[in-house]
């Protein structure tokens, strides 16, 4: 035995598998042979004949009288001493219990589920040893039931055909004392040495155990309706059962049978009621705990192979569950959607016809283009793992299930329902997110999938109306009709005149209904990121040498942040907007670069937890490599210029253009100052002045780019161009976080009233000549969006995409000017980049970014 227990240990995984993959075979050989011998037509006839509160009832005590083996199990944990939910318990014992009772195969099955469940690394020979005592107690109380039935053999004269079989039972009534003896050997550490207590509770529970499976098989034949004493039944069945067992056949088919039949035959049952009983026993005790226990079975295998594949079966099933609910749902809709358009020619569709659609008139086609409207929702809930979904799917299916059975009961149709509701049941765990955002994509995908059905609909109405001949699509949609017998296509665009306005009405409903839904679906608590809050913010920029310079635009108090925390202290910052269910990250995180990899995944983590689709905007190369490993897409989005002021200057020919630019502003009157804070109230006047009129009545932008704020003006000094008077013509403020690697400026203005030749230029050469004076090593010029994207022949589409873009919106912005100005500056240029996750829309993640590009600047 230790022999034994040593090859076990040494290969455990090796030998799991092969028993999982063993058991599945037998289970696959037992589905089929199930399929061969059993005859759905007899079941059904048998089944119709039965109230659907007696089929109910069956099922119910089915699953009792298998439940007293689950205390098996549990006696068996408390003898290895192993720590168990109950529920995992339940689950482990049903499936190893309903398994074994239909494909026992000689006890293999039992003893190896039993070993690959409950065994522990270190406890192998542990385990083997307490299933070696608790197993054969399974057989005590068929003896202590097969003793008792010996002697009511000889209380009933019915049963005297049994008496030559009666030596069976007393042998099998041997079994308890055989085992008390050697549970009492002390020296035996397989099948002996066995506690009295337990003992006496695997007794309990066997007895237990055999009890309710005969006494279930008695009321099998009552509900019948077989006139038959518990006194006659007792000693045929388990006769029958220990004949049964001695074949070794699984769940003792064939034998169990045959004897069984030959007693029933006695009992004035005849053969075809005989064959009934045993039939439903079957199917109520082996066979439906059976596709239970097959589920909770591949759940288990499943688990297994996962863990071994690093998870991604798991992912993969979430997947399938999430595609698969998402187009039940749909198709439901699209069905319902259908019937209510045209009730009478969707008998001919193949597949949709036989779900018997409802016939009705205006009353009942309407809730079904409702339902079907909502369906498509509910499809959209499922896709982005609402909470919500779960009751809402419910909700939806209950009534469904009602309304397509006013009238005649619609089987495929309540099938397809049940199934669509067990799998969303199954996905309750992936159904995490409180939140739900009907972004504008989503809306339009649903609002096409209603459309679609519409047009789906017409033209299978149109296919069909031209091979009958039959005119009803005004019956059928507004309840009214031409009466005139014309054809279809004449009346066609009439009826839609005719009924507009009742086909407004619907679709207000319909709307309602989306308007009342998606309220109760969202969180009234949502919150993501927090308010900027500037001792907190300078003080995390304090802990580390900051030289992310968009840290700069937190300070203009537009954009939320979200800090990544370790041990009670800010990390990683985020600058982020919330736009129509999307985050948009502005730029790299700002922080230790260490940090960014767990602070990136704790950051779309919550995100997506909140139903938010992330997607970060000019971020760099680094960056969107760590995102396309964690799944995500990206595309070029533009590139940022850097001048390297080291090699910057006015000598030589390079210094040429820019000794002019000097030499043209000098002339022209102009000076250059720096000015420090704080600021006089007057000064920031003139500022305010000077861009007001620059900006000429248009709106600020904010977000990426920063804007007229006194406070934020503020923090830094400001570059100004001062005329002969000494009046401010041009300005630019130093961003908060500049340093003597890399800084920059962000808000660029100059009056447009007073002579703007070059007045620009010489501000930029002047402040690089600052710059470089004070040892700072490179100037950023900033982005120039959508340039250089997609112009190449190998581009990505989503570049090409982007470029398409770039081109209408120089109508509207110059990108193209914005690169050529800072081109005249010789920078080297660095990509920047659009990183987004692969399921989402790209077109409408770019609208969306336009969007908060360009919306009204307001403080948070």
């Amino acid at each position: 035995m230790r022999s034994i227990i040593s090859f076990l240990k040494k290969y455990q995984n090796i030998l799991k598998g092969i028993l999982f993959i063993t058991i599945l075979i037998l289970v696959l050989t037992e589905l089929f042979h199930i399929g061969k011998t059993i005859s759905f037509s007899v079941v059904k006839n048998i089944i119709e004949h039965l109230s659907p509160l007696q089929v109910f009832s069956l099922f119910i005590f089915g699953i009792i009288a298998v439940s007293p083996m689950m205390l098996y199990d549990y006696i068996l944990t408390k003898e290895l001493g192993k720590k168990i939910s109950v529920g995992k318990l339940i689950e482990n014992s049903w499936t190893i219990n309903s398994l074994n009772n239909l494909i026992g195969f000689a006890g293999i099955v039992d003893v190896g589920l039993r070993y690959s469940y409950f065994s522990e690394k270190e406890k192998e020979g542990k385990t083997m040893q307490s299933i070696s005592k608790v197993m054969p107690y399974f057989m005590s109380g068929l003896s202590l039931l097969s003793l008792l039935s010996v002697f009511s053999i000889f209380l009933s004269h019915k049963n005297d055909t049994l008496k030559p079989y009666s030596f069976v039972l007393i042998i099998a009534s041997l079994i308890l004392p055989i085992l008390l003896i050697l549970s009492t050997r002390k020296n035996m550490d397989y099948f002996g040495n066995l506690s009295g207590k337990k003992m006496f509770a695997l007794i309990l529970t066997s007895l237990l155990d055999w009890s309710f499976v005969s006494i279930f098989f008695f009321y099998v034949g009552k509900t019948l309706g077989y006139d038959i004493s518990l006194i006659n039944i007792l000693p045929l069945y388990f006769i029958s059962i220990c004949i049964g067992m001695v074949s070794m056949i699984p769940g003792s088919l064939g034998s169990f049978d045959l004897m069984m039949i030959g007693g029933l035959l006695h009992l004035s049952i005849n053969h075809n009621e005989a064959a009934s009983w045993l039939l439903l026993f079957r199917i109520f005790y082996y066979i439906v705990p059976f596709f239970i226990g097959l589920i909770l079975f591949l759940k288990s295998m499943g688990g297994q192979i996962n863990d071994k594949f690093s998870g991604i079966p798991k992912k993969l099933s979430k997947l399938i569950k999430q595609s698969v609910s998402h187009f039940m749902s749909n198709f439901f809709g699209f069905f319902l959607m259908a019937t209510a358009i045209l009730p009478d020619q969707i008998h001919s569709i193949p597949i949709i016809g036989k779900m018997d659609p409802i016939h009705g008139q205006l009353l009942f086609q309407f809730p079904s283009f409702l339902l079907g409207s909502l369906f498509f929702l509910l499809g959209r809930l499922l896709k982005r793992r609402s909470q919500f979904a779960l009751g809402f799917a419910a909700i939806m299916s209950f009534i469904s299930l009602v309304y397509i059975n006013l009238g005649e009961v619609s089987v495929f149709s309540s099938i397809y329902l049940i199934l669509f509701i067990i799998l969303v049941f199954l996905r309750r765990e992936d159904l995490d997110r409180r939140s739900f955002f009907y972004p504008v994509e989503d809306r339009l995908k649903d609002i096409g999938y209603i459309a679609g059905s519409f047009i789906i609909t017409f033209f299978l109405m149109y296919i069909s109306s031209e091979n009958t001949g039959h005119e009803s699509l005004g019956y059928i949609i507004f309840h009214g009709g031409t009466g005139y017998g014309t054809s279809l296509k004449v009346h066609f665009f009439n009826i839609f005149l005719n009924r507009f306005f009742h086909l407004f009405i619907y679709l207000a409903i319909i709307a309602l209904f989306y308007i009342v839904v998606e309220s109760f679906a969202k969180d009234r608590h949502f919150s993501f990121g927090e308010k900027f809050d500037k001792v907190r913010f300078e003080t995390f920029l304090k802990n580390f040498n900051n030289t992310n310079l968009n840290a700069s635009l937190a300070f203009l108090n537009d954009k939320l942040l979200y800090y990544y925390i370790e041990n009670e202290k800010d990390l990683v910052v985020f600058q982020f907007a919330l736009e129509d269910g999307k985050v948009i990250v502005m730029g790299d995180p700002i922080g230790p670069k260490e940090y960014f990899p767990k602070a990136i995944n704790e950051f779309i983590k919550e995100a997506e937890s909140k139903n938010l689709i992330p997607l970060f905007y000019e971020i760099g190369q680094e960056l969107t490599l760590l995102l396309h490993e964690l799944g995500y897409e990206f595309m070029k989005f533009g590139e940022t210029a850097k001048v390297n002021l080291t090699e910057f200057g006015l000598v030589g020919k390079s210094g040429r253009k820019f000794r002019a630019v000097i030499n043209r502003g000098e002339n022209s009157g102009y000076s250059f100052k720096i000015m420090s804070p704080p600021f006089s109230k007057e000064f920031m006047d003139e500022l305010e002045n000077i861009s007001n009129d620059w900006l000429s009545g248009r709106e600020e932008k904010g977000f990426s780019l920063g804007f007229f704020d006194r406070d934020y003006l503020s923090l830094a000094p400001v570059a100004c161009v001062l005329d002969k008077s000494g009046k401010v013509q041009a300005f630019a403020n130093f961003l908060v976080c500049n340093t003597k690697t890399e800084s920059s400026i962000d808000l660029m203005r100059y009056d447009p009233l007073t002579e703007r030749n070059g007045i620009m230029d010489y501000l930029f050469v002047q402040i690089f000549l600052y710059m470089k004076e004070n040892d700072v090593v490179y100037f950023d010029l900033g982005m120039a969006p959508l340039s250089n994207v997609g112009q190449n022949d190998h581009s990505f589409v989503e570049e090409k995409l982007a470029f398409l873009v770039y081109t209408f919106a120089t109508r509207f912005y110059s990108f193209g000017g914005l690169r050529k100005y800072k081109e005249k500056f010789s920078p080297s240029w660095e990509a920047r980049y659009l990183s987004y996750p692969k399921d989402s829309n790209l077109l409408f993640d770019l609208l969306t970014i336009y969007k908060v590009d360009n919306r009204k600047v307001k403080k948070i």
